[in-house]
């Protein structure tokens, strides 16, 4: 295997390690130090897990703790007039937290005792809250300089306990407190930023916190976080080179294939491409294209209720949602479209300034095969194995013009899915399970694709091929063929070149699969 000559920091969050371990280093300090001098003093930032937020924050600490060695060669330490005075700086890093009640004060309680120690507090408070402002007090006393805070993932906990709601109720009360020092210490605090994967709006602990800035939609910090295109040609060059020369491919060949695999969020409505930092160097670092986000920690419960709430799935995966509903979605919220946005399996891909909504989408391969490889075994009863079997075969016979075998090997995957899974299910349930199946096969793949009169069910295209399909449930194939030629919904491809199928597909209720087919 061909190897980089860079250093990746794989899983290393802190910026002085990554600085003083010679690590490839995202020069991010223009957009933090532009953050630090706007007139906001209290901030919050939404971004999915994994994606720097972490590191963000370690970055901020060094420049407030004053370790301006660190900075050589960065944008911040060549500027001039940049205030290098050491700041005290309490960072309260929820990262590790549990979903258990005993966790979540054993936590407070060891970093306000470091804390305690340090700035000298003698008369030790019983309540979290008055111990924190008693040691942001004292530290300005003895320092005569404004504190820092910084709070990391500050949802953790609730995220951790939202299936037990009084567990989450009593997560919150604790937290409450805490939080609310923010404000009743406003006269000792220089800047507070607090960072999560869900949105702080309708959140009783914020209740006390009336001036917390949320930057997350905002297009001056956009790339505070992830890494932009350009910042992938500047600072990874060389990884790129020797993942292409392993993949038998030339520079901008092996850029593409990083843009389809791991590019493609925005965070605003006029932010450029941002890559998911942790899956981009995982990859660089490994010269593989592996799913490493998706992997790290995608929750059954995501996948079990988007197949619950029994919508289309390009309704889902597509979703149009006004601006109002995007900023003021939190972690609360039991709409399926806000928390896959909140998480990082929807993104933002355009903005219609007349009409104030944004177009959301998937972003990228890594999270479209994650989603549809972990929603399959909810559709279909069987393990990945099992699955994948099938979709090698189903690949094959699709690539080759296959179309009655693919059929045949359709209807009896479909047959052999427990009774439990497809009894009573609607239309949708069928074009949904058949969509996920199309997904996985690599190919492109639409359904309810608008023409000039009607919407077609699924239109799968390939290299040679291009196949309409139209459904019916308990209804015939006959029927479905005559709809697509009623509808003419092949008119749009008669001029594309590549082979064309339609295929009339009906579906039963009572043998839970395909039951006839007609092919033209």
């Amino acid at each position: 295997m061909i190897m980089s000559q860079q250093k990746y920091p794989v899983g290393i969050e802190t910026f002085s390690k990554i600085i003083e371990g010679g690590y490839a280093y995202v020069d991010k300090t223009e957009v933090i130090y532009r953050l630090l001098q706007s007139s906001s003093q209290y901030v919050f930032l939404s971004r999915p897990r994994r994606f720097g937020k972490s590191l963000m924050l370690s970055t901020m600490e060094a420049y407030f703790k004053g370790r301006r060695e660190l900075f050589n060669g960065l944008w911040l330490g060549e500027t001039e007039g940049v205030d290098w005075t050491p700041r005290p700086v309490f960072r309260l890093n929820f990262v590790t937290a549990k979903a258990e009640i005993s966790d979540l004060p054993s936590l407070l309680n060891r970093h306000l005792s470091r804390w305690e120690k340090k700035y000298k507090v003698s008369d030790i408070e019983t309540s979290f809250g008055q111990r924190f402002f008693n040691v942001i007090e004292k530290a300005y006393e003895e320092t005569n300089q404004k504190v820092v805070i910084l709070i990391d993932e500050y949802d953790k906990v609730l995220i951790n306990t939202m299936h037990n709601l009084e567990l989450h109720e009593e997560m919150k009360s604790i937290l409450k407190p805490v939080f609310a020092v923010l404000k009743g210490a406003d006269q000792y605090i220089e800047f507070a930023i607090l960072t999560g994967v869900s949105r702080f709006s309708k959140l009783s602990i914020f209740s006390d916190l009336n001036n917390l800035k949320d930057i997350s939609l905002d297009d001056r910090y956009c790339t505070i976080c992830g890494i932009t295109e350009d910042e992938v040609r500047k600072y990874f060059a060389p990884g790129v080179e020797a993942f292409a020369k392993e993949m038998d491919t030339d520079f901008e060949g092996m850029m593409q294939i990083l843009k389809d695999n791991y590019d493609g969020y925005h965070f605003s409505m006029d932010c450029p491409d941002i890559y998911n930092p942790f899956s981009l160097i995982n990859a660089l670092d490994e010269c593989r294209i592996n799913h490493k986000w998706f992997e790290s920690g995608t929750p059954s419960f995501l996948m079990e209720r988007i197949r619950e709430e029994n919508e289309e799935l390009k309704d889902v995966f597509s979703p149009v949602v006004s601006s109002r509903a995007l900023s003021n979605t939190s972690i609360s919220d039991t709409n399926i479209i806000h928390i896959l946005y909140q998480t990082g399996y929807l993104t933002i891909k355009s903005y219609d300034r007349e009409e104030d909504e944004y177009q959301l989408g998937i972003p990228n391969k890594e999270v479209s095969t994650g989603v549809y490889e972990n929603l399959l075994p909810f559709y279909t009863g069987k393990d990945v194995i099992a699955n994948d079997n099938v979709l090698r075969k189903l690949r094959k016979q699709v690539n080759r013009g296959e179309v009655n075998g693919f059929l045949k090997t359709l209807q009896s995957f479909m047959a052999g899915i427990p009774y439990s899974l497809s009894e009573n299910k609607s239309e949708i349930y069928y074009e949904n399970n058949l969509y996920v199946i199309l997904k996985l096969l690599g190919f492109d793949i639409s359904t309810e694709e608008e023409t000039s009169d009607g919407r077609i069910d699924a239109v799968l295209k390939t290299s040679k091929y291009i196949y309409v399909i139209e459904l019916k449930l308990n209804g015939s194939a006959e029927q479905a063929m005559a709809q697509i030629r009623e509808k003419q919904y092949d008119r749009p491809y008669e001029i594309d070149g590549r082979q064309i199928f339609r295929i009339g597909v009906s579906f039963s209720n009572q043998t839970r699969t395909i039951d006839r087919w007609i092919v033209d």
